[in-house]
């Protein structure tokens, strides 16, 4: 199980407390942060990729941080492996 986990590239959305406002980089660091502390994920951000998309590495594994609007007003937060 543990290899076939590990060829898995899932998307994870991050919760953050008011989605009806944009998340700009601040609040998404602070929702990143605060969702690895309590699923007890280590991470690290990195500089922006060549599509100035935000990047962080959870657990290892390289992430591209996107910020959407999720329709009906309100936006999102995804790490997509990358």
């Amino acid at each position: 199980m543990g290899m076939f986990k590990n060829m898995i590239k899932i998307s994870i959305d991050i919760p953050y407390e008011n989605y009806t406002v944009y998340p700009t980089v601040s609040i998404t660091k602070d929702a990143i942060i605060n969702y690895c502390i309590k699923e007890n994920i280590d991470f690290e951000f990195l500089e922006n990729n060549s599509d100035n998309n935000m990047q962080v590495k959870l657990d290892n594994k390289l992430y591209e941080i996107l910020r959407f609007n999720a329709g009906r007003g309100g936006y999102g937060i995804k790490c997509r492996p990358v």
